[in-house]
């Protein structure tokens, strides 16, 4: 492991230890409380196949595999990276046959594809327990998919992206109050970005902006204001929070609040008034492919991962909100919160996703370039 990433997880175990303190009694609680005979045999199996692989944010490598451990007694191989990385690493596996990947978290790219050529498999009968599979659990009364049959991609977490980060010892709060305003000429080399053209966050928020303000204003603000461009999430914040570009651009909260846990409290959030945000699922859109090798193992992983227990992990280190109606959101930071006020491009719909996104993904790429 290179000394980076060293870095990189001791200061997510730092955020994690100071968010949750101690572990909480309720945690202690039988998680798969009510479950059936069905479920005591999907254990049983599972134990046989060994562990789970699973792939998704690298802010959950340490602690999903200990806590996974000590509420089934399975063990968790977790496999941490960028999202657009993995889900091509996911993508590539399935598509050749050579699947080493169970479950996969985060990201919808090209798994819209996978399910019509019938290489998911579907999440609904594999869930087993009353508190999970219960719609009363969730909010609204229902369970959340973001495909039409509403089997396979399982929507854990929802919440708003598509807002500036920006540092307030260069840019006073109120100073931006849109994103017309980010096209003044003050903020020519004061502005970066998470890379816009593969699939992931930084194409969250251009395919947002193309659709609210068409292909020339993209142009205009990435190209015409000289954004940089990254693919490291972290280094997009860091950049932010040391003033070396005090404007960025589809940063997400996991990264933004460990910063400000680590003192930089200039960092801030505005929702700007022309254009509140994206609803998307972020980091907690569970999909299996139709061959994972530890298919047991896989059911285990995502009924806990989907339960209470799993689900308060999940927004205590990625700061995302859950679809639970038991998980608060005084765990998670405000911006992200949905305002019922407000009106949010629904990004994660099985009908943008399909006809609207490939449109705006070409248009993307030619404002911007390959």
């Amino acid at each position: 492991m290179s000394y980076r990433m060293s870095v990189i997880r001791a200061a997510f175990a730092a955020l994690f230890i100071l968010l949750m303190r101690a572990t909480s009694v309720e945690a202690q609680v039988a998680w798969d409380q009510g479950a059936g005979d069905d479920w005591a045999k999907v254990v049983a199996a599972a134990k046989t196949e060994g562990s789970v692989v699973v792939a998704g944010h690298p802010a959950l490598a340490s602690v999903l595999p200990e806590a996974f451990k000590r509420d089934t007694g399975l063990s968790l191989e977790y496999l941490g990276g960028e999202t657009n990385e993995l889900m091509a690493r996911f993508v590539r596996e399935v598509q050749t046959g050579n699947v080493t990947i169970d479950v996969m978290l985060g990201g919808l790219g090209g798994f819209f594809e996978l399910k019509a050529a019938g290489k998911l498999k579907a999440i609904k009968p594999q869930l087993l327990l009353p508190s999970v599979r219960d719609g009363s659990h969730w909010l609204g009364g229902e369970i959340k998919w973001y495909d039409d049959e509403k089997q396979y991609m399982l929507a854990t977490t929802e919440w708003i992206h598509g807002w500036p980060v920006f540092n307030s010892d260069f840019i006073k709060p109120g100073q931006i109050a849109t994103w017309q305003d980010l096209l003044k000429p003050e903020y020519k080399g004061k502005i970066a970005a998470y890379d816009p053209r593969p699939a992931g966050q930084g194409q969250s928020v251009a395919a947002y902006l193309t659709e609210l303000f068409g292909p020339e204003f993209l142009k205009k603000l990435y190209l015409g204001q000289d954004i940089v461009i990254t693919r490291d999430g972290r280094q997009l914040v860091e950049w932010a929070a040391r003033g070396t570009y005090p404007i960025a651009l589809g940063a997400v909260p996991v990264h933004i609040e460990l910063f400000r846990a680590q003192g930089m409290t200039s960092l801030y959030v505005r929702l700007l008034d022309d254009g509140p945000g994206s609803s998307v699922g972020g980091f907690g859109v569970v999909k299996e492919p139709s061959q994972a090798p530890h298919p047991n193992a896989a059911t285990v992983f995502i009924n806990w991962f989907a339960s209470k227990v799993g689900q308060e992990i999940n927004t205590k280190r990625m700061l995302e909100a859950s679809r639970r109606s038991d998980i608060s959101t005084d765990l998670v930071p405000a911006y992200i919160v949905p305002d019922p006020k407000r009106t949010y491009l629904d990004q994660y719909s099985e009908d943008w996703y399909n006809k609207r996104r490939p449109i705006v993904q070409k248009q993307i790429i030619d404002a911007l370039g390959r």
